[in-house]
């Protein structure tokens, strides 16, 4: 099935969507990257502060050692080594971490190796004087003191540990300023694209406040016209009921109108006409017998024809719904009528409603005239039962048989104007129409309520 174009989002919705889109992901990945070099410099930073601290750790050993070596000159005492002996052990770990940490910086690394020749080269100084003092005494030691030898290397060490300390002060700085540079460049360049975000959002809003409020006045046009709708259904349909129930008073009428001149002209015209066949097939029944036994076959068939006009008068108005009343007129028309078809019937009538309005006796009477009819015609029943009942609320008339059951779509087929009538009939009095299925989904349950006016 094709979309209907005015149904689709506007292209440039869909356009300031991707937009915002796209400078959504910018964002996250410029933010990713800022904060991953943020890290970089963090990890460097340490990194520079570790190399500090080993340079430092170095120093301060070889220091110890060599005040250490003092004390042990001047006392003898072997407890002075200890210092020199832990340098021993921890010297050799502090330069291969640190080889470890300038492995990518060629120029600290050369220095590294200076620091190590030098370093070496103090510690063959410290074991040379141990084994001097050791052999010679103090004198020993004093005497190779006087020479100077030592003194130089630990200036040298000193020296390169500060030339070391700054190539690193240094290229922290580079890298402070390059981050700091990258910062301000990511900075703008957010800001940037937040400004054009921004610009994007609020005319997004715009778009859509502008959107809401045609959608709104259209909602709006959409009720006004409606309601109008409705009311002018509710004017014809007040009409159309009112036609409704003026033709059927109508129907009603012209039916009385023509049953009383069936029965009062037709009627006396037939009766006249049966006096004189009568009478002249009793002067011609010894003369002409044969012709008086055809006047008495036409005598027959004026009798069907004036049994006929009754029955068509009872279809019209019947009588006994103006003589006897509601009740005694449905038992009279279900006895004939189920009498005829070879239906069995039951009413269950509780009174004889001789004071209830006329036209709620003629709506009544016609319902079940015509429910019988269907039921003959349609239900292949066996069985029909006739209830009018009076309620707190109103009058309540069932008709129920036991056939094949009403299909769903009755009420919407061309030829149902019987049903479409008995509702017609219910609805102008106020009431409700229904067809249901009966009694444990047997046959069907045609019903009918009038209530009482207030």
């Amino acid at each position: 099935m094709k979309k209907n174009a005015s149904a689709s989002i506007p292209l440039y919705i869909t356009f300031l969507f991707v937009i915002c889109l796209f400078i959504l992901i910018g964002n996250a990945y410029s933010a990713y990257q800022n904060l991953e070099k943020l890290k970089a410099n963090n990890e460097w930073l340490e990194h520079n502060w570790r190399v500090k601290d080993k340079l430092k750790n170095i120093n301060v050993l070889i220091m110890d050692s060599e005040s250490s070596l003092r004390g042990y000159f001047m006392s003898g005492n072997e407890v002075y080594l200890r210092p020199w002996e832990i340098a021993k052990s921890k010297l050799n770990n502090d330069f291969k971490e640190l080889e470890r940490l300038l492995q990518s910086q060629p120029v600290q690394i050369k220095n590294l190796a200076e620091l190590r020749r030098l370093y070496e080269s103090k510690a063959n100084f410290f074991e040379a004087g141990i084994s001097t003092f050791r052999e010679f005494g103090l004198t020993g030691v004093i005497e190779r003191a006087k020479v100077g030898e030592g003194r130089e290397v630990m200036d040298e060490i000193r020296l390169l540990d500060l030339i070391m300390e700054k190539e690193e002060n240094e290229v922290l700085t580079e890298r402070r300023q390059r981050f700091y540079t990258e910062y301000k460049d990511a900075l703008f360049f957010g800001t940037a694209t937040n400004s054009i975000a921004l610009l994007v959002l609020i005319l997004f809003y715009r778009l859509i406040y502008r959107s809401f409020f045609k959608q709104r006045g259209i909602e709006n046009a959409l009720k006004t016209a409606n309601d109008n709708l409705e009311s002018t259904v509710l004017k014809r349909t007040e009409q159309l009921s009112v036609l409704s129930h003026h033709l059927l008073n109508v129907s009603e009428k012209e039916k009385a109108q023509l049953a009383r001149e069936l029965h009062d002209e037709m009627g006396s015209n037939l009766t006249a006409i049966s006096m004189d066949i009568s009478v002249v097939t009793e002067k011609l029944k010894d003369k002409e017998p044969e012709l008086a036994k055809q006047l008495q076959r036409t005598k027959r068939a004026l009798l069907d024809t004036v049994d006929l006009k009754r029955r068509i008068i009872e279809d019209l108005r019947p009588s006994m719904l103006d003589n006897l009343g509601l009740s005694a007129s449905i038992q009279h028309y279900c006895e004939e009528t189920t009498a005829v078809a070879g239906l069995d019937y039951v009413t269950d009538i509780t009174e004889d409603f001789d004071t209830i309005d006329p036209a709620w006796s003629i709506a009544l009477f016609r319902i079940t005239q015509e429910s019988l009819n269907n039921v003959i015609k349609y239900a292949q029943a066996t069985k029909v039962k006739i209830s009018l009942k009076r309620t707190d609320k109103g009058l309540w008339l069932q008709v129920l048989d036991n056939g094949i059951g009403m299909q769903k779509d009755a009420f919407t087929k061309p030829k149902s104007h019987g049903i479409l009538g008995m509702r017609e009939r219910a609805l102008l009095l106020g009431g409700s129409f229904s067809v249901k299925p009966g009694e444990n989904n047997i046959g069907t349950a045609i019903e009918a309520f009038i209530p009482f006016k207030a």
